[in-house]
């Protein structure tokens, strides 16, 4: 009896981390992208490396966290893993795009990115 006590309080330790986890990564996310698309709009390049660098490191959390706490069914964590492996390639493109000032490319890696953050939303918010 004191074991199940005891896993069922460290399992729900171990969800409050996770959920905080992903709500800080998320917020990181956020920030990231806000700063990105600051960056375009108004011409700086420096904003849109350090979006990039926000959001790359936000999404290495990400791929940490065990989703299967906050997601029920099984191919809707293969999807978010499939989502957080499409952010990485993206994130990667951004930075060779804006790397060669090739800002239209640039754009729509961004876009790209934009539509994983939408497509992981609707898995877990339901959206």
């Amino acid at each position: 009896m004191k074991k199940m006590i005891l896993a069922l309080v460290a399992s729900s330790v171990l969800a409050l981390a996770n959920e905080t986890t992903i709500n800080a990564t998320m917020s990181l996310m956020t920030q990231g992208m806000n700063q990105i698309q600051a960056g375009f709009l108004y011409s700086n390049k420096e904003d849109i490396k350090g979006g990039l660098t926000v959001l790359e490191n936000a999404n290495a959390i990400f791929s940490k966290v065990d989703v299967s706490t906050f997601i029920a069914h099984n191919n809707k964590i293969q999807v978010t893993h499939n989502i957080n492996k499409n952010l990485d390639k993206n994130i990667k493109g951004l930075k060779k795009a804006i790397a060669a000032e090739n800002y239209s490319d640039a754009t729509r890696e961004y876009g790209e990115l934009t539509a994983n953050c939408i497509a992981c939303h609707k898995i877990v918010r339901g959206w």
